[in-house]
């Protein structure tokens, strides 16, 4: 710095404030010669050092896993918004992606890798579920700390940050039309493991039950997988067995709609033949089932371009101060081939 303001012919501090982009009691000359001499002497600024001085440090903790395309479409559009901010993403978490499914058999691994970051003096953390649960549970304290918070897809009765969320209700109203229209009555639900981080599982259940039985003569029963999420299979080949003998499953995700194709191949079962299904999120290898798998479309860059923008609007925007915030994002329901009439 001291050679930058040396080369521009002003003082040090009038150099610093310059290139802090405080320009307004500087004429346009003197602010053009600082530049010049920084970008010649290939000055950089010192990002812990500003840190120190601002109280700020522009990074954010993302704590979401790559788990399957929806995620990675997810950070990817939060890692747009916030490099378009000028924050830097760290990205962070638990274990190996084999195992992230159990996430709640380690929690305090989970509050150990939050406070790592909170430890760096990150400005503001974006939360996947299993990480919301953790935090909410041993550390919503730190909201009062000015620690703002972003959760996606998961619900709290006592909200300690704003959450991104798909539609719900939309999109699984979506579904239950479709179904009805093609005169299914006899439906089936298989859900995940709906446990306490799994608030988007509950909700798109119930809110898939509730749509169909509005038609009265239509009946939905539902089935969900066990504590670890491991018998997808298993499930599906049981509901697809039971007396109910649904002609029609809506899948919570198309993880849960792969295992109900696996089941079906085994029963000798043809889709949509004997047997329409749908699923949620329209994951990558949905488009390449046999046969391609009807499903909702999320919109997952959407989702993580909100998340990151709500936290850049808590922190220098208009949500400063304000209550929390629940944003929604519709869906579309993609039609393909695995759904058909009802059969008789």
């Amino acid at each position: 710095m001291k050679d930058v303001a040396e080369a521009a012919n002003v003082s040090v501090s009038a150099a610093s404030k310059i290139l802090r982009g405080d320009r307004s009691r500087f004429g346009e000359e003197t602010c053009r010669r600082v530049v010049e001499a920084s970008e010649r002497l290939g000055w950089r600024r010192n990002l812990l050092v500003s840190g120190i001085q601002t109280g700020r440090t522009n990074t954010v903790g993302v704590m979401i896993p790559p788990y399957d395309s929806f995620w990675v479409k997810v950070l990817s559009g939060i890692h747009k918004r916030l490099g378009e901010a000028d924050f830097l993403p760290i990205t962070l978490w638990l274990g190996d992606l084999d195992h992230l499914p159990h996430f709640e058999a380690n929690e305090q691994e989970g509050v150990r890798q939050i406070n790592r970051l909170l430890d760096r003096r990150v400005d503001a953390l974006i939360l996947w579920p299993t990480f919301a649960v953790a935090y909410q549970e041993h550390l919503a304290g730190l909201a009062e700390k000015n620690v703002p918070v972003v959760v996606i897809d998961h619900r709290s009765d006592e909200p300690y940050g704003d959450s991104v969320a798909t539609n719900e209700s939309q999109a699984t109203r979506a579904v239950a039309k479709h179904l009805l229209d093609l005169g299914h009555r006899r439906i089936a639900c298989i859900s995940s493991r709906e446990s306490k981080s799994q608030t988007w599982a509950l909700e798109r259940r119930r809110n898939f039950e509730r749509a169909i039985s509005l038609k009265s003569e239509a009946e939905v029963r539902s089935w969900r997988l066990n504590r670890t999420g491991d018998n997808g299979v298993e499930v599906a080949t049981h509901l697809l067995t039971d007396d109910f003998r649904p002609t029609a499953v809506f899948a919570v995700t198309d993880h849960e709609a792969h295992c109900v194709y696996e089941a079906a191949i085994t029963l000798g079962l043809s889709i949509p033949g004997d047997l329409s299904v749908v699923g949620f999120a329209d994951l990558d290898f949905a488009a390449t089932m046999m046969p391609p798998l009807s499903t909702v479309r999320q919109r997952p860059q959407e989702i993580g371009e909100r998340a990151a923008s709500l936290l850049i609007d808590r922190l220098d925007g208009p949500l400063a101060g304000e209550p929390f915030v629940h944003s929604e994002i519709e869906a579309d329901f993609v039609l393909r081939e695995s759904t058909g009439p009802a059969p008789a």
